[in-house]
This record gives structure tokens, sequence and C-alpha cells, in this order.
């Protein structure tokens, strides 16, 4: 006889108890990101985030176009300033420069040629002209409308350092807007060959139509007489339906600059324009040739374009 194999003993129930059902599974936790209330949220941050972006662009709105808003964030108006460049030596000649009296004069003796006021802090004499190059930014024209230099303070004497004095040689073919900045609410004029006072104010009759994209070159001229000036251009324009303003500075934002003419004796040192090709005491000729102020007031008095 076989063994029987055992299975496992079972307790016998007692009568009437119930039997005891066996656990259920733990469930398994759900990541946060998967949870309904987590899409809930985002939800309604989402519908708040758009709604207050709407309410801001909206105020913005209120106060700049959705064209002027772009140009601002991009650092850009309806009208823009392309370039600012001095002209030393002009068509029709420069009246001259005036060097600081610190002047290094070997510097000046060797220089021939440049841009004085760049090269070594020269200020013009008489007559100070700028090219400024203008562009607008609308699909619709930039009109300006008006120019007019503003000073940045009273006007002082003549500057008195070291004279370089240059004869005019003709005309200019360009339009020049000229403007006497020593003289009360200076106006811009068109440059006359016969008398500038006598001239109408060019934004009496005129304005500069500006396309999108399309430069226009604009030659300013400062006139000052007796006075040392410093300024800066006024520009107003009609862009977006109404009339707006902008200031234009020589370039590095410092302003423009001209000084009139002192007594012939109160400078340091005069140089002669080559053209004149003058002779010094021991006959010599020199490129450029320099006397003292005292000399050089002689020589006009006397008539003469050189002092021997």
């Amino acid at each position: 006889m076989s063994p029987r194999k055992k299975g496992p003993r079972r307790r016998p129930t007692r009568a009437g108890a119930r039997p005891t059902a066996a656990p259920s599974p733990t469930p398994e936790r759900v990541a946060w990101w998967k949870r309904p209330v987590t899409w809930l949220l985002t939800i309604v941050i989402g519908a708040v985030g758009a709604w207050l972006g709407a309410v801001v662009l909206g105020t913005l709105n209120q106060w700049k176009s959705a064209d002027e808003l772009a140009e601002a964030l991009a650092g850009k108006g309806p009208l823009v300033v392309l370039d600012v460049r001095h002209i030393p030596y002009p068509q029709e000649g420069a009246r001259g420069f005036v060097y600081p009296a610190g002047s290094d004069l070997s510097k000046l003796d060797a220089s021939t040629s440049g841009d004085p006021a760049t090269d070594l802090a020269a200020v013009d004499l008489g007559r100070s002209t700028w090219e400024i190059t203008l562009v607008g930014t609308r699909d619709d024209a930039v009109e300006v409308v008006d120019m007019r230099s503003v000073l940045v303070a009273p006007c002082t004497p003549p500057l008195t350092g070291i004279r370089e004095p240059n004869e005019s040689q003709g005309a200019s073919e360009k339009i020049v807007l000229v403007t006497r900045v020593d003289q009360p609410n200076p106006r811009m004029l068109v440059e006359s060959t016969t008398d500038d006072a006598s001239s109408r104010p060019f934004f009496a009759d005129n304005k500069i139509s500006l396309p999108k994209g399309e430069k226009n070159v604009v030659q300013v001229r400062a006139l000052s007489e007796k006075m040392h000036c410093r300024w800066r251009l006024e520009l107003q324009y009609l862009a977006d339906g109404r009339r707006q303003t902008m200031t234009v500075s020589a370039p590095g934002d410092k302003p423009f600059e001209v000084t009139g003419a002192a007594d012939d004796a109160a400078y340091s040192w005069v140089y002669l324009n080559p053209i004149n090709d003058c002779v010094s005491k021991d006959g010599s000729r020199k490129g450029r040739f320099r006397i003292t102020g005292a000399e050089y007031a002689l020589m006009v008095r006397a008539g003469r374009s050189c002092p021997y």
C-alpha cells in the first residue's frame, strides 16, 4: 500500500461563521503630472495668463499703435538718422578753423588734409557745415515740416587759439539750409548768394518727404559772426497723423559748434593759406606758413595776403 500524499490541513469552520476574505492589493500611486487636478490647474493658469497678456497688450496699445509698439521694441521710430557727417571743406570752401591754444604745432604744421575738427579738435570759423542722412520707416511717407537750431547754452565770446583762415572757392550746387545760430530765434533759410537776411524760411513753403526706406541727405550750415555757439538740431515731423520731435547731435552725442572771428591780433598764431605762396623773412617758401596774431593784424590792415 503506497503512502498517501498529505495536503495542507484545513481548519474546521465553526457553524455559523463566515469565511475571511483575502486582503485586496494596495492601489499604485499616480504621478502628480497625470492627476486630473493638475490638468485643471494648468488650464486655469493658462487662461489667466492669456487674459493678463491681453489686458497688458490692450493697455499698451492705448498709448502706441501696433507699428509704434514694434518700432519702440526694436529701438526705431518713424524717422531714423542714419548718418551725421562734418563737411570740413565744402565746395564753396570753409572760412577757416580755430584750434585750441595748446595744440601741438608740429601736428598742425604736418596736417594738410583730413578733417581738422575730427583730427585736431578744431572749431569751424564763421560757418559750420554738416550733412545729415534721414530715412523714414513708415509705409506712409514721414514729412519733416520744420528744423531749427537750439543752443545748449548762451553763446560766448569767440575762441582765440590758433587760427587757420581759408578763402571761399565758389558756390555750391546743393541746396543748403542756413541758420544764424548767434541770432535770436534763428530760422532755416535757403542759402542766398546775395543776402541771407532777405531769404524766406525754407519750411514756410516746403517740407521734406521721406518714403519708407528712402535716404534723404540734408545739408545744414550754421553761421556765427562774433560769438562762439554750441547747438543741436531739432526736427519736427509728421508721422501717424501727429507732429513729433527729434533732436540731432554731432557724433558722440556732442553738440555742434561754430565760432565767430575774434580780433586779428588776439590769436596766438595764424596759418596762412598755401595758395598765397608767401615767402618768409629769409626768402624761403613753406607749404604751411604761420605768423603771430599781431603780424597777421598788421598784414590785414595793410591789405596784403602775405606778411613780407
